[in-house]
């Protein structure tokens, strides 16, 4: 069963039961569903927005979402516990039990949101995407790090992903810090749709101290996470090679000349961390390399 039913699944019964019939051929090409107060159910497929009842039986249009309707959604996707999420619904998002990312968009006040205008689910599914045999190449010496660099859509996670199954096939000691459970979802994917990972992985851990548990206790030759940024994440990278450890990340960045004009990236850059970077197309083809940069 395609994961769009998993997260489908969560929602309350009347807009579960409309968008579960949906074909299964057409279930695999939906990438988000996106639910609007005031405005009807859409898709988003290949990068663009479809609206739902395009795709849907005539007899199961979900009609115009009611602000009422939008904010039901969002406790149920939160299993009514809303606290439980607060760390990450500062960030404007959190991550449902069956490792799909849930956008929030709404009035936020200091004690956390207050009022939920739209939710954006993404669908976590185990996809991968061929590697160049260059990046392949690196990953079998792991003699440097790997940036991999694209616009939101773009398939970063699912490059990751691809290097993630590469290594296990290598035999090579790695860790994952998954922050937001999206690199290896724990609990929405059949074992059959994806290969026997031979990592640790940390999960819903914050990448710095994700990195300096796999430090301390997993002496990993390489470790992989998602989405770089921060000043802290530089010197968690800074304590990583001091340890002799490759990293393997990958950043939002659309261009190599945009690598080194935003000061969160040029301190990543600064550390040493990565010798290659790997820029990705775009929406439309996710996962698809459009430049390689020698970074040293």
């Amino acid at each position: 069963m395609d994961e769009y039913y998993t997260v489908v699944q969560d929602l309350p019964q009347q807009l579960r039961t409309t968008l579960l019939c949906l074909s299964s051929r057409k279930a695999t090409m939906v990438q988000e569903i996106r639910l609007r107060a005031n405005r009807p159910v859409q898709f988003t497929i290949e990068g663009r927005l479809v609206r739902a009842a395009a795709l849907l039986p005539s007899s199961c249009d979900p009609g115009i979402l009611s602000p009422e309707m939008v904010q039901q959604c969002f406790l149920a996707l939160c299993g009514h516990s809303a606290y439980a999420y607060e760390q990450e619904l500062r960030q404007g998002y959190f991550t449902a039990a069956n490792g799909s990312r849930i956008g929030v968009a709404g009035l936020y006040s200091p004690e956390g949101i207050a009022v939920v205008h739209a939710l954006n689910l993404r669908v976590a599914r185990w996809i991968t995407c061929p590697l160049p045999p260059h990046i392949q190449q690196a990953l079998r010496k792991l003699r440097g790090g790997i940036l991999v660099a694209g616009v939101p859509g773009s398939g970063k996670t699912t490059f990751l992903r691809s290097m993630i199954a590469f290594l296990s096939q290598w035999d090579r000691i790695f860790c994952v810090v998954d922050e937001r459970g999206e690199l290896v979802p724990q609990t929405n994917t059949s074992q059959e749709d994806r290969p026997c990972l031979n990592c640790d992985v940390y999960t819903r851990v914050s990448r710095t101290e994700g990195i300096r548990m796999a430090l301390r206790c997993m002496n990993p030759q390489a470790i992989v996470c998602d989405e770089l940024g921060t000043a802290a994440d530089a010197g968690a990278l800074e304590e990583g090679l001091a340890s002799g450890v490759a990293f393997l990340a990958s950043v939002h960045c659309d261009t190599p000349e945009h690598l080194y004009q935003k000061p969160q990236l040029v301190r990543l850059l600064k550390t040493g961390a990565f010798s290659t970077a790997v820029f990705l197309s775009g929406r439309e083809r996710p996962g698809t390399v459009t430049k390689m940069v020698n970074l040293t």
